[in-house]
């Protein structure tokens, strides 16, 4: 079993129009994707309040056998998004959706670092406060580094950071899909861009992967299939070292959150 730990984004997702509130965030999200696997132990770190939304969280984690040791409970208010869909499944947000809570409040301790060393891989975001804190964590251990830089438009200032991220997740927009490529043949990470119904593309030393997106019946909701798809991949990848076998899982996984409102 593969030791895997993903921090540090657990909130709640609440979707208005539906009347539904659910556990999510990428961290657990992501989490919940490799514990699905069956060949992963999981762990979670990050900060929760004490509210129902930490509650709801806690039963999630615990739900899915996720381990939440470092899953810490403070005074405060749980962090949480308020998402709308289309009629295309499309999720959408309005300018009050984030609310960042106890989330922010979250640092990464001298316990927390020698906790980290025996982890076969860590999955974070790049907005996430450990980002800064990558190269102490890459010096202590061999560990695996996922980092998912989310939806941003690349800039040259995250080619710092390739040095020791080992996978680059990212939505991605074909018009960019050169410079990771160039990327690719400047540093050791694997760069991997989601590209929705266009499936994903994957390169790695020059090298290009392409992988269809599976067809679902019809799309529910896109929440947390970009997260779906990196637990399933990480798990897959680290197991076989092989990255069209780990982007057909990912793909596997993402289409079945596809199904269901909600990442979870």
């Amino acid at each position: 079993m593969k030791k895997i730990l993903a921090l540090t984004c657990c909130c709640v997702d609440v979707f208005p129009e539906k009347n539904i509130v659910n556990a999510g965030g990428n961290a657990l999200n992501v989490a919940v994707s490799c514990s699905k696997t069956k060949k992963a132990d999981v762990y979670l770190m990050g900060n929760i309040g004490i509210d129902f939304y930490g509650k709801k969280i806690k039963e999630t984690a615990d739900r899915f056998k996720i381990n939440r040791q470092k899953l810490y409970e403070v005074e405060g208010e749980t962090a949480n998004n308020k998402i709308y869909i289309t009629d295309e499944g499309d999720r959408y947000f309005k300018e009050d959706s984030w609310t960042n809570g106890v989330l922010r409040d979250f640092k990464i301790s001298e316990s927390d670092l020698k906790f980290m060393k025996d982890f076969d891989a860590i999955a974070t975001t790049y907005n996430d406060q450990i980002i800064v804190d990558i190269a102490d964590i890459k010096s202590k251990t061999t560990v695996l580094f996922s980092v998912d830089f989310l939806d941003h438009n690349p800039t040259e200032e995250w080619c710092y950071y390739f040095q020791y991220v080992d996978i680059f997740f990212i939505s991605g927009k074909n018009e960019h899909l050169h410079l990771y490529k160039k990327w690719s043949t400047e540093y050791q990470t694997l760069f991997v861009a989601t590209l929705g119904v266009n499936g994903s593309i994957a390169y790695k030393n020059g090298d290009e992967y392409i992988c269809k997106a599976v067809e679902v019946e019809k799309v529910i909701d896109t929440t947390g299939c970009g997260d779906s798809y990196q637990g399933a991949f990480i798990v897959d990848y680290l197991i076989k070292k092989n990255v069209i076998s780990a982007m057909k899982a990912g793909s596997e996984a993402a289409a079945i959150t596809l199904s269901f409102v909600g990442a979870i």
